[in-house]
């Protein structure tokens, strides 16, 4: 892929009538059971800005660039998923969850460079049962996708990146996942000799990584950056596999570097095949693009990423969950004492959750966009932990309002300082006035 000029170029008004803004999450609002290696339908859109779909439900390439896409589902009880996401019709990634006698959540996001005319698209394993689940008010299952950096932005340079695992690796004494399949590397950041992502620029990266336990054992990862812990995914399963991610937006400089390591003092042993890839690293840099090119926000980054370090359930009064840990929040829009965040800038935003349930109980989380539903996560564990994770692009008019809510007072969220699973992170993907982009990107 050529991109031209320099980075700073990335601020370019959009010409009248033109718009290279594309972004989408599709959601499941009724069960489905896919058994013939079936094309995950999504029969809800909760946003669509420019994004253009097949009538067998393939997200079809417009604009070349590069994407970021986030696809999580919740299976129905005593039921296994198992997806795929696939480039065309080439694999690229899976998921997997199976919760015995329960609900089961599992996810993924992978960064890619596309042309036009590709097709993007989640289907179910060949001849293999699938039963997700799928209601009105518990959209679980979901399907986003955001253009980061277009060929017509003039970045020279777009940094971004994902790199997945394709064998099983034991990680004793917190030692790194050594991720050995790049799948996008623009920037050349990753770095597979050691595992690390090499912050090639100074700047605000959005960060995520997923994982699967071999059968029957323990996933337990970390964030680092450099030698500071940031946050962790936690999973395991008896008798199966278990599946577990996070993300984080950070300031990082030149030379540092970010590493997914695995927990010290722990049996740690993740599953990869060459042909099912759970277990992703991605990153994009957010910083130029995310600079409105007028106004009193001129050259000011929107973006947020929060997190919990002590148990919560707090439904006595309320039952929006408050982040106790700010990691970054460009923009001030992000109110850490009731966990609301404001937009100041009015445009197409990208938010996470991730949330993890205390020892044998369950956590159900609803994202709400002006106190209106979006979607949901859940996770339970009858002897353990269990966690759940969503995304989804929003347009917001300036006071908008998005924040994370506890479906009922039986949710039970866990955290430490040492331990943070439950996050919540947004970025301005691009300021719109009026449903037109008011910067190139």
């Amino acid at each position: 892929m050529m991109f031209a000029l320099c980075f700073a170029a990335i601020i370019a008004v959009v010409q009248s009538g033109e718009s290279d803004v594309v972004a989408f999450t599709k959601g499941l609002v009724a069960h489905a059971h896919l058994t013939q290696g079936d094309i995950v339908t999504y029969n809800k859109d909760i946003t669509n800005i420019n994004a253009v779909f097949t009538s067998d439900g393939k997200f079809q390439v417009q604009v070349p660039g590069i994407y970021s896409f986030h696809f999580y589902s919740l299976s129905r009880s005593d039921s296994e998923i198992w997806l795929e996401f696939r480039k065309n019709e080439d694999y690229v990634a899976s998921i997997y969850a199976y919760t015995a006698s329960d609900w089961a959540d599992a996810g993924n996001t992978i960064v890619m460079e596309l042309q036009a005319g590709d097709t993007i698209f989640v289907k179910a394993v060949e001849d293999y049962d699938n039963s997700l689940y799928g209601a009105a008010g518990e959209i679980y299952t979901t399907f986003t996708g955001e253009l980061m950096f277009s060929e017509a932005s003039g970045v020279a340079n777009p940094i971004a990146f994902s790199a997945g695992l394709t064998k099983n690796i034991s990680l004793p004494s917190g030692t790194n996942v050594m991720y050995d399949k790049i799948i996008t590397n623009a920037g050349n950041g990753f770095d597979i000799t050691t595992g690390d992502f090499v912050v090639p620029q100074d700047g605000t990266y959005m960060i995520h990584y997923n994982s699967l336990s071999e059968l029957g054992m323990e996933m337990w990862l970390e964030l680092y950056l450099n030698d500071q812990y940031i946050n962790s995914a936690y999973g395991q399963a008896p008798h199966t596999w278990a599946d577990a991610g996070n993300s984080a937006i950070l300031d990082m400089k030149s030379g540092d570097r970010l590493r997914v390591r695995g927990r010290k003092g722990e049996n740690i042993v993740l599953y990869g095949q060459p042909d099912e890839i759970y277990c992703i690293f991605s990153g994009v840099m957010l910083t130029a693009k995310n600079a409105p090119a007028a106004g009193a926000n001129a050259g000011q980054i929107q973006a947020f990423a929060a997190g919990l370090t002590k148990n919560q359930n707090n439904g006595v009064t309320t039952t929006k969950v408050t982040w106790d840990k700010v990691f970054t929040d460009h923009g001030d829009n992000f109110n850490q004492t009731n966990g609301v965040f404001t937009a100041k800038v009015s445009g197409v935003y990208v938010f996470n959750y991730h949330g993890m349930g205390q020892q044998d109980e369950e956590v159900w989380l609803e994202l709400y966009h002006n106190y209106i539903y979006v979607n949901s996560l859940y996770g339970h564990a009858t002897h353990g932990w269990a966690g759940g994770s969503n995304s989804a692009a929003l347009y917001l008019a300036q006071g908008d309002t998005v924040y994370v809510d506890m479906k009922d007072h039986s949710t039970k969220m866990f955290g430490d300082a040492d331990q943070i699973y439950c996050t919540f992170s947004g970025y301005l993907l691009a300021p719109m006035v009026k449903g037109s982009p008011v910067v190139g990107r």
